[in-house]
């Protein structure tokens, strides 16, 4: 059988209706002009004709007295999992994202195939999008990454249609041992209780995060977990779903970037806090603290299931110019990267799993009093350097609709395109009203940002 992880069996576990763990691409296609009319029926019945493949093809199966497991249905029917839907004509892009909410709030069934694609037209312009709603349990983001890239083309007259749900290509061994979900979460859980190697360096990782706390000289730890998160963005957990998007110039991006010595996914959190910022002075709520974000990791050889850990850390404090902004985010996001360094993949997927593990839980069992884990989760899982095409449409967009973790109310994730940052921000509106406010500031946020380096650097010319 596949492997399942640990944080892949509390995704299944701890899931809740408010709390769906479900993620997916948004494409928005734009058919030619010559034979649109029909193009997504076409569409629907050529991608039909492509079988299922690892891990789309997976299962779940949940033992009355044993822990759940993944298996293979080898009977796998995909006609059961593909709907087609027409918006009323015309559909604006606002009411595409509001049809995708809705249809992303809802829980996979589990005694099915773990994953739905939607087909919808009916959107202005002669457009057609593909939304593909999966099982966090089973892909994670790079995944889901490696997964469109080869379900889209790299040419307008590629002859082959290709589905979401072919198989990807193998990670590890050919056909991996599995330790029982059980023995893997006991052996993992057990290297707490002696002088195991992830005791040591859990407990290490806990005494630098403790002496950050207290600000001693030197400590490059985490930041401890539940403490110092600013009251903005949060409030009770819900099922709805708000979804918002926009782009940054990717070029512009990397010239800020190696200006200043920073990443571009830095340059992104740098512009995001300060679009953040803006909406919530002008809903009345700023921030005291620095708003603290989480941010998935990708792990290395890891063998089975999502590897990937989610560490914590503050953006920048409240008051500072953008330059100096960036420069907080390019320290923090180095102290994560060197805890990542001097940890092993079971330590940071251990760490994880427990710091998730409780909000989650404490939502699971009903309790009204939440446990804040972050202001919010931004995940930049990669993408695609060129143009796509399917079927001899071109693909506008590839948006990332993703999973808004317990203890966190809003999601941020990016995936490029050609030469654009895409970012997509899917919210519970309760706590945060008007996400496209947000989505709205960052153009803003990124030329003034632009122009701050660029002031630096013509003063220190």
């Amino acid at each position: 059988m596949p492997a399942l992880s640990v944080i892949d069996l509390a995704m299944f576990l701890l899931e809740t209706p408010e709390r769906p763990f479900n993620i997916g691409p948004l494409v928005v296609l734009d058919p030619p002009r010559r034979g649109r009319a029909g193009f997504a029926d076409r569409l629907m019945a050529r991608m039909l004709e492509r079988p299922a493949g690892v891990p789309f093809n997976y299962r779940l199966r949940t033992p009355p007295l044993a822990m759940p497991s993944l298996e293979v249905d080898a009977e796998a029917d995909v006609s059961k999992q593909v709907h087609r839907i027409t918006l009323e004509a015309p559909g604006s892009l606002d009411d595409l994202c509001a049809e995708v909410c809705r249809l992303h709030e809802s829980r996979l069934d589990l005694t099915r195939l773990l994953w739905e694609l939607y087909i919808i037209d009916g959107i202005e312009g002669g457009k057609v999008a593909l939304y593909g709603k999966t099982h966090h349990g089973i892909i994670d983001g790079r995944g889901f990454v490696q997964a469109i890239s080869n379900w889209l083309a790299l040419t307008p007259d590629d002859p082959e249609v290709r589905a979401m749900w072919e198989a990807l290509p193998r990670r590890g061994p050919a056909n991996p041992v599995r330790a029982s979900i059980a023995k893997r979460l006991t052996d993992l859980l057990g290297k707490l209780g002696g002088g195991a190697a992830t005791a040591a360096e859990l407990y290490a990782m806990l005494a630098q995060q403790g002496l950050k706390a207290l600000g001693v000289p030197g400590a490059q730890g985490l930041s401890l977990p539940y403490t110092g998160i600013p009251a903005a963005l949060g409030g009770r957990a819900s099922a709805r779903r708000s979804l918002a998007f926009c782009t940054l110039p990717l070029r512009e991006m990397k010239a800020i970037g190696k200006a200043t010595h920073s990443t571009v996914n830095d340059v992104l959190l740098a512009t995001l806090d300060m679009a953040l910022s803006r909406y919530l002075h002008e809903r009345g709520k700023r921030a005291t603290r620095p708003l603290v974000m989480a941010m998935p990791i990708a792990l290395s050889d890891v063998v089975g299931g999502n590897p990937i850990a989610v560490l914590q850390f503050p953006l920048g404090a409240p008051g500072l110019g953008p330059a100096e902004r960036l420069g907080a985010i390019r320290a923090e996001t180095q102290a994560v990267k060197s805890v990542i360094g001097k940890s092993g993949n079971d330590t940071v997927m251990l760490y994880t799993t427990i710091v998730h593990g409780v909000p989650a839980l404490v939502e699971k069992l009903g309790l009204k009093t939440g446990v804040r884990v972050a202001n919010l989760m931004v995940s930049n899982p990669f993408g695609f350097a060129e143009k796509r095409y399917l079927m001899g449409a071109k693909v506008e967009w590839v948006l990332p609709v993703s999973v808004v973790p317990a203890g966190q109310w809003l999601n941020v994730t990016t995936v490029t395109l050609d030469d654009r940052l895409q970012i997509g921000f899917l919210a519970m509106p309760e706590a945060v009203p008007g996400v496209e406010k947000i989505a709205g500031s960052i153009a803003g946020a990124f030329e003034e940002l632009k122009g701050a380096v660029a002031a630096i650097a013509r003063a220190s010319a």
